[in-house]
Parts: C-alpha cells; sequence; structure tokens
C-alpha cells in the first residue's frame, strides 16, 4: 500500500514538472553593425544570477544584419535579457577607462539613455503566453 501511494505521488509530480507551461518567442536585436562581430545574448532567470553574471542561458547570433533575431523557449517567468556585440571576437563584453563598455550594449527594458545599473527588477521582462517578441537595442555608451 505504501508503495503505491509513493508511486502515485511520483506520477503526480511528475505530471504537473512535465506539464510546466513554456513559450517560444523571438528575441530580435536592432541597431547592430552589420558584419561587426557576433551578438552575445544572456537570459538572466533571477537577480542573484545577474549579479554573480551567470546567465542561464546564453545564446550566439550572427550579427550579419542591423537587425537579427533568435528563437527561443522558456519557462513563463519574469527575465533580463542582456546583448552586446562582440566586435573583437573574445566572447566577453570589454571594458575601458572606469569601467565604461567599449562595445556596443543592450537590455530589456533600457532606451540606451544613462548608464544602466545592475538592478534586476528594473529590467526584468514577463515572459508568458501573450509574449510573441522582445527587441533589444544595441548602444554605445
Amino acid at each position: 500500500m505504501k508503495k503505491g501511494i509513493i508511486l502515485l505521488c511520483f506520477v503526480f509530480f511528475f505530471c504537473i514538472y512535465g506539464n510546466a507551461q513554456t513559450v517560444t518567442f523571438t528575441v530580435e536585436v536592432t541597431n547592430v553593425v552589420a558584419n561587426g562581430g557576433n551578438i552575445i545574448l544572456a537570459i538572466f532567470s533571477n537577480a542573484d544570477e545577474f549579479r554573480r553574471e551567470e546567465p542561464s542561458v546564453v545564446q550566439v547570433i550572427q550579427g550579419n544584419r542591423t537587425v537579427v533575431s533568435c528563437e527561443i523557449t522558456l519557462p513563463y517567468g519574469e527575465y533580463l535579457f542582456s546583448v552586446f556585440q562582440d566586435a573583437n571576437g573574445n566572447n566577453d563584453l570589454d571594458f575601458g577607462l572606469f569601467g565604461i563598455p567599449k562595445e556596443l550594449l543592450g537590455l530589456s527594458n533600457w532606451n540606451g539613455r544613462g548608464f544602466p545599473s545592475r538592478n534586476f527588477d528594473r529590467f526584468k521582462v514577463p515572459v508568458n503566453g501573450t509574449t510573441g517578441k522582445i527587441t533589444i537595442g544595441l548602444y554605445k555608451l
């Protein structure tokens, strides 16, 4: 009897986990310098990941046009999207004097004005069944 209850609980939790809602949507990056280097997209699912600079998902997109895009599938939730154009091909965002990025940079919910803060809540966006496309612009600081 105990084995049957344990098995039933296992099947119940497996069904819930297996039916976690996900959505496939497009991430579009604008203001790209055509053939100026790949676009590195980093997706952070919480403030701790963003603080530690350890994204849940990293995607490399060819920067061969002024507007590039890729399809992403994620579970419903809130995410921060960060992109930069890797002009020198080292897969890192390079910084110059006073910690100012040398390469084009973009964040979800940021219009390129001012210096972006390290506040996850300010730049997060909801991802759910109504998410069709998220557009992020690249800017020079």
